[in-house]
């Protein structure tokens, strides 16, 4: 008799574990079970929704998780079971309100496993990596995966600050909503289109084309971009150097009073990223040559490529940064890019 009610019990109690794994309350589910019968009660939980936010099953098309204390509620609750607080579009307006609203550019990464719905975006689970929210769209960092979907959002739910400096710039969230879906141009500042077409054309460069934007690029196109660069740091505040030789090159640089990277955000690493690519796929490891420096060798881009690719970031500062740029210099940083690839475009 012993051995049978122990049975029972322990039967019990892997129902309970069965709920638990469920999304249901565990130990509620092991009393019911030996209360009714252990097998009973757990085919009737397999035949009710799993609330496991792990599960398969369409069960969040039907809940959505309470604002006020973060637990699972019916979609068309107006209380919450859990904390007793009001759930109504008037009861959440205060609570929404005082959430933090930022930028989210949404990368197509099969690796970072999200949970997508018409108008929200959560982690599979509370922990890192943490979905970036930016506090404004200079920040933001697109990365080597191009192109994505960039958003205006409000952070539902924040992940662990703790490790980070104060003001980071930027909010770690396991849980946003997607307010407004902003043009990918809007990534590289007011004049943000001018810089996105030049991105577009990357992937369908020839190797003609490349050879046509070097042959076609000004000796001193440089020193242009190198004066634009300084007159956007200046204007930060940050004392610089007036030396052109300093800025040649330059993909990105910090400001002393902001977030801002460059005078077309991430523009110019984007660009240079994608032309990396672009290369290799039209030349392979032929686009490239090894340089030793300071002991150490880097893989850099032969000197036509180099320089097509120079052509294209002259081109993206006068277009995406003309505040910083004189009607000559324009003039001068354009031409490349318009003797070749300016009316492809036009008559596309």
């Amino acid at each position: 008799m012993l051995f049978i009610i122990f049975l029972w019990i322990a039967l019990a109690i892997v129902v309970g574990f069965m709920a638990r794994n469920r999304g249901r309350n565990g130990v509620g589910w092991t009393v019911l079970a030996c209360l009714i019968s252990p097998p009973v009660a757990a085919v009737f939980l397999a035949n009710i929704a799993n609330r496991s936010p792990l599960a398969g099953q369409p069960i969040l098309s039907s809940h959505v998780d309470c604002l006020h204390c973060g637990k699972p509620i019916l979609r068309e609750a107006r209380v919450c079971r859990h904390c007793g607080g009001d759930v109504t579009e008037s009861g959440l307006a205060p609570v929404r309100q005082a959430m933090p609203v930022g930028y989210w550019f949404d990368l197509p990464d099969p690796a970072f496993k999200l949970i997508r719905s018409a108008d929200r975006v959560s982690l599979v689970k509370p922990v890192p990596p943490w979905i970036v929210v930016d506090q404004a769209l200079d920040s933001i960092v697109i990365g080597s995966r191009w192109p994505g979907r960039l958003w205006r959002v409000r952070v539902e739910k924040q992940g662990d600050m703790s490790d980070l400096v104060a003001q980071p710039g930027y909010w770690r969230a396991s849980a946003i909503a997607l307010l407004e879906e902003l043009p990918l141009s809007a990534l590289f500042g007011p004049n943000g289109e001018g810089v996105l077409e030049i991105v577009e054309q990357i992937g369908t460069l020839s190797r003609s084309q490349a050879q046509a934007l070097a042959d076609n690029l000004p000796e001193d196109a440089w020193r242009a971009y190198s004066r634009a660069w300084m007159r956007w740091s200046q204007q930060g505040g940050e004392p610089t150097s007036n030396g052109e030789d300093d800025w040649r090159g330059t993909l990105a640089a910090a400001r002393r009073d902001d977030k801002a990277r460059s005078p077309v955000h991430a523009g110019f690493l984007l660009i240079h990223d994608q032309l990396r690519k672009r290369a290799e796929q039209v030349d392979g490891g032929g686009a490239f040559i090894l340089v030793e420096e300071d002991g150490e060798t880097e893989q850099v881009l032969n000197p036509l490529w180099q320089a097509a690719c120079d052509a294209l970031l002259f081109a993206a500062m006068a277009r995406g940064a003309p505040q910083y740029v004189t009607e000559a210099d324009a003039l001068t940083l354009t031409q490349a890019w318009t003797r070749v690839l300016d009316g492809a475009s036009q008559r596309a």
